[in-house]
């Protein structure tokens, strides 16, 4: 166990988890031998497409648990604002989810109601309640009430952000500030946005975030995962 210091003399207590430095998102339908190939420390099944999309993620979920039982993908929801957080999160928790991640999250009220979603899922399938970890993925509203996330949920395992900004420009560098000490006041990981660049500014993004107190990124790109892994290995 990890202890924290936050303002006070007030003491927050989280689980030690395993360094986690690449987050590879893919589509259900993906090629499992190519994904794995990648070498992601952890893979995450996006769900933020239409839920015709979702109907092979029982079926991925049950062959990768053949392939590597020891790392069980994570999901992606979709944020609240789409309507369909709530079923996907039923989606993610029967297929066996350990840690979800929601995209677009406002503030930490959403973490907290994310929280009462899932309890109720893991009831309904026979899982402890509070079995599933939350990342949280703040949009800029979230980055801009990024203090709401302390204390909003003990499932918060993490706190990352989405990126809409050019990846070298002012607001990219004070969102990853944002987020990075947001995460370290809270003591979380702190998890890097996907990236669209590659090559030498992808590997000079990945340092800069790595500077910055972040333990790791978030990638669409199987070409990334090695550069990830590298730049953010101890």
């Amino acid at each position: 166990m990890k202890k924290f210091k936050i303002g006070s003399s007030r003491l927050l207590t989280v689980k030690e988890t395993p360094k986690i430095r690449s987050w590879l998102i893919v589509e259900p339908s993906a090629d499992m031998a190519t994904v794995h190939a990648a070498g992601a420390d952890r893979l995450v099944l996006d769900l933020t497409g239409s839920p015709e999309s979702w109907e092979s993620v029982a079926g991925f979920c049950k062959a990768w648990a053949k392939l590597d039982p020891d790392h069980l993908p994570a999901f992606l929801l979709p944020s609240f604002a789409s309507m369909q957080t709530e079923v996907a999160a039923e989606y993610a928790i029967r297929a066996g989810a350990v840690t979800v991640l929601l995209g677009g999250t406002r503030n930490g009220a959403e973490v907290q109601r994310l929280a009462v979603v899932l309890r109720v899922e893991e009831l309904r399938c026979g899982r402890p309640p509070g079995s599933t970890g939350i990342v949280a993925l703040a949009d800029a509203a979230g980055m801009l009430a990024a203090a709401s996330f302390e204390r909003c949920s003990d499932r918060l395992s993490g706190l990352g952000w989405e990126q809409d900004f050019d990846p070298l420009s002012d607001a990219t560098r004070l969102a990853r500030a944002t987020i990075g000490l947001a995460a370290s006041a809270i003591g979380v990981m702190a998890i890097d946005a996907v990236s669209p660049t590659r090559n030498g500014p992808f590997q000079s993004e990945c340092r800069i975030a790595r500077e910055n107190g972040f333990t790791g990124k978030l990638s669409r790109r199987l070409d990334q995962i090695q550069i990830i892994n590298h730049i953010f290995a101890d």
